[in-house]
């Protein structure tokens, strides 16, 4: 591996060959994502065109979301790839930020699929499937999880975070980049609160449906809890990338707020009572009450977990601003 000496004076090892390897897999995970966009789209087709004027067609409104997001992930992993070809600072930057949340988003993900994995298969078999095809059917999950989630992400993180990756794009990318005026901790909450303020419009395809303290909430009453919310989440996302305390403080109150608003809510309604709100078909509903779905307790469990994590994130980076900085920063 060639030997390079950085502008600190420091030595690190060329990774550009790594850079490229990298990008172009991530352009054929673009690939892949495209490709499932087209089948999608291709089965929406295909169940309007069978299930004419019936209750078994797809509800094309509910399926925008997932349309976008498939749109979205081929578009993000193609730039992503095009930007580590060409060995751009920025490119690592948002590399680590989504493949954190990516990374601990599949622990959790597969820690919930590990634990009600059993209930879900077991009504497999109920229905009459062969148990040897339930369990074929349960490892390709489990396996699926591991692979997509965990080690395709941690790979990720592993390379990108490398001082030698660093320094290399810092080499060839000597120009300062708009991810690198923001530590990348507080990038990560500022550009997930940034997406979050962007996605909130699909709320209103199904219902403004939103779990509030104790009932659940849709339509007009539901549209009047999450407009506000979406502007406070973009003064977060603005002023976590300027450093501001006020926007720590915002994020961290409404971490509280949402969190005690969501535990008291789902210990007294069900996730039927939620899917209902939102208008699923009658065949969906029935199909998931014969599923084995989180009871109330796993619900305010994991509810409560998701809290714990982002607070501690929350006063983890706390060091990153400035007690004055709302006073000091310019406009």
């Amino acid at each position: 591996m060639n030997e390079a000496i950085a502008a600190d004076g420091s030595a690190f090892k060329d990774r550009k060959t790594g850079l490229i390897v990298f990008g172009i897999f991530q352009i054929l995970l673009g690939a892949f994502f495209a490709l499932m966009l087209l089948l999608m789209i291709f089965g929406m087709v295909v169940s309007a065109t069978v299930h004419k004027n019936s209750a078994h067609s797809m509800n094309a409104a509910a399926m925008i979301p997932a349309l976008l997001f498939y749109v979205l992930l081929a578009v993000w992993f193609i730039w992503m790839g095009i930007g580590s070809l060409m060995v751009r600072r920025w490119a690592r930057a948002l590399l680590l930020v989504a493949s954190w949340f990516w990374f601990i988003s599949g622990l959790m993900g597969l820690a919930f699929m590990l634990i009600f994995l059993p209930d879900m298969y077991g009504t497999l078999n109920s229905a009459q499937i062969p148990r040897t095809v339930a369990t074929i059917i349960k490892w390709v999950t489990i396996g699926f999880m591991v692979i997509f989630y965990i080690i395709i992400p941690g790979a990720i993180i592993l390379f990108y975070g490398s001082r030698h990756v660093k320094a290399t794009c810092e080499q060839y990318d000597p120009q300062i980049r708009w991810t690198d005026r923001c530590p990348l901790p507080v990038l990560a909450v500022s550009l997930m609160a940034g997406c979050s303020t962007a996605c909130m419009p699909f709320a209103g395809l199904y219902g403004w449906v939103v779990p509030f303290f104790g009932v659940i909430l849709n339509g007009i009453a539901g549209a009047a809890i999450l407009i506000p919310f979406a502007a406070l989440l973009g003064y977060v996302a603005w002023g976590m990338y300027r450093l501001r305390i006020n926007a720590w403080r915002c994020a961290t109150g409404l971490v509280v707020f949402w969190g005690i608003s969501s535990t008291l809510t789902f210990t007294r309604v069900g996730l039927i009572t939620l899917y209902e709100k939102m208008n699923f078909p009658a065949e969906q509903l029935e199909a998931m009450r014969k599923m084995a779905l989180p009871q109330g307790h796993w619900i305010v469990l994991s509810t409560i977990v998701w809290i714990a994590i982002a607070l501690g994130y929350l006063f983890y980076i706390k060091r990153y601003f400035p007690a004055t900085m709302d006073q000091k920063a310019a406009p």
